[in-house]
């Protein structure tokens, strides 16, 4: 097949073009209750910004959906996969891979992810500039506690994640971290959309 010289400019150009397009991930983390499901539902509804979903072992329970609340794999299935960070609870295994976040920028070039703060390391070490995190926080943290209860936990259960060593890391970020993350309080929903919102301009406009 031949091209004449504008047609094979013109593909030259828009290759160009596409591939100048940087993908970005913005990554959530914070503690249990502070609200990064909803930061990354709102980035979704209001941007159509979509969630890398996460891997998980463990049995799928009732309402949840493959693909969209978890990817569930066996343990055979999850040891094929190429991570950026994974952890054990229990019996079961958790982790985000690439693999998954390829499936989400081929939707949009700008994603999110929810993951505890001992994997924000991986990504900003592996992806650089594509990265941007998010930390979320609250200025008291006994609202933590209400906050998981006003949508359904029970009460054995929160207390026993409100005293795990995974909970009590997330309360804080290491010095290392904390210069490199867009720490944003949740006090208030309102002022966080608006901060969200300035955030997802500045990507946008990279």
């Amino acid at each position: 097949m031949f091209y004449n010289s504008e047609i094979l400019l013109y593909i030259i150009v828009d290759f160009k073009r596409e591939s100048n397009i940087l993908q970005r991930i913005i990554i959530i983390a914070g503690p249990s209750g502070v609200g990064k499901t909803t930061v990354s539902k709102y980035l979704t509804e209001k941007y159509n910004i979509p969630r890398v979903v996460t891997h998980t072992t463990r049995p799928i329970r009732q309402g949840e959906i493959p693909g969209k609340s978890y990817y569930f794999e066996t343990d055979e299935s999850f040891k094929k996969l190429h991570f950026f960070e994974h952890v054990k609870y229990g019996e079961y295994q958790y982790g985000s891979s690439k693999e998954a976040l390829e499936k989400a920028w081929a939707k949009n070039d700008l994603v999110s992810l929810i993951v505890e703060t001992d994997g924000v390391k991986s990504y900003l070490e592996k992806l650089g500039k594509q990265a941007y995190f998010i930390y979320l926080t609250v200025s008291d943290f006994s609202v933590l506690k209400k906050r998981l209860l006003g949508r359904g936990d029970k009460a054995s259960e929160i207390d026993k994640r409100l005293n795990s060593f995974e909970f009590k890391r997330d309360l804080h970020l290491s010095d290392e971290l904390a210069e490199k993350a867009h720490v944003l309080n949740n006090d208030n929903w309102e002022k966080t959309a608006k901060e969200l919102d300035k955030i997802v301009k500045k990507l946008e406009n990279k």
